[in-house]
Formats: C-alpha cells, structure tokens, sequence
C-alpha cells in the first residue's frame, strides 16, 4: 500500500506495458589471457547491437578477468551452417559442458565446410561434443591492453583476488 505522499499514482498490475522492453540478442564472449594462451569461451551477453556487446564485454570479462583480448560475435553466427566464402574461426567444444576453445582458422565456403574441415585439420579421430565456427567478417576483435576500458588509467587489481592480499 503507498503511502498517503504517494496516493495519486496509478494503479498497476505488475506487468510492463511498453514495447520497450523485448529480448537482446545474445553475443558470445571468448577471451585471451596472456600472449600465446588460446581464445577459451567465457561466456555470454546480452546487448541490443554489436556496439553496446563490445561495450559490455570490454566492461565485464576485459577487467574482471585479467586478459588481453576479446572475441565477440552473435551467437547465431557460431551454429550456422550457411555463410559465404572468407576465413572462418573454429571453435571445439571437446566434453558436454566444457568450454569452447578456438583451434584455429579455416578457408571455407559456408559453416558447414568449416566444420568439416575443422575435422580434418584439427580433430581426426579425437572424440568432441561440438565444434561451433565464425566466420572472421562478423567477430569483433579487440586486441590490444589499450583497447580495454580503463586497464592503463587505473589500477584494477581490487577486481582480482590478488587485489586482496
């Protein structure tokens, strides 16, 4: 019950009633931690365009996590199997519930090629759950310390637990 200062607000049903507020799409995050280590996944987002998922990722898995560089793309474009002819990067999935982990790049003429020369160039006759591949075009690479927010102004240690010691 609002109090008597609050007594001319409308009444509500507890639902929202705007247009507004429909599901983001979902962006996939994977990231390096130090120079030479591979691009593991470390999760998922959701952001309304590609901008505001850079934004997003550089903010939580750039300084929560201690790494170097950051991988994003949408999430539909990991399972796809149509595309076009480009460079595309693999992902393998090696047990149910594990991390995807990026084994390299191919050539290939659509997803379903990629896959399957992911297979041949990088599986054989490895036992895996699943192989997710992106085409180059349509991930967003941000390389450099420089590049995620607020790593050279400011200390982040506190982030860390070695930031408690």
């Amino acid at each position: 019950m609002a109090s008597k200062a609050r007594s001319n607000l409308p009444e509500t049903t507890g639902e929202l009633s705007t247009g507004e507020v429909a599901p983001f799409p979902s962006w996939e995050v994977f990231t390096q931690k130090k120079l030479g280590d591979i691009h593991l996944h470390a999760g998922s987002l959701s952001a309304p365009d590609a901008n505001f998922a850079q934004m997003f990722a550089r903010e939580h898995y750039g300084q929560d996590q201690e790494c170097i560089s950051l991988w994003v793309g949408p999430r539909e474009i990991f399972t796809a199997s149509d595309g076009g002819q480009e460079t595309y990067e693999i992902f393998v999935q090696w047990v149910a519930g594990g991390r995807h982990e990026h084994v390299g790049e191919v050539e290939a003429e659509n997803g379903t090629d990629a896959k399957t020369k992911c297979v041949v160039q990088f599986i054989g006759d490895k036992e895996y759950h699943t192989i997710w591949s992106a085409p180059n075009s349509l991930l967003t690479k941000i390389e450099s310390a420089t590049d995620m927010i607020w790593r050279e102004t400011t200390d982040q240690n506190y982030r860390l637990a070695k930031g408690y010691s």
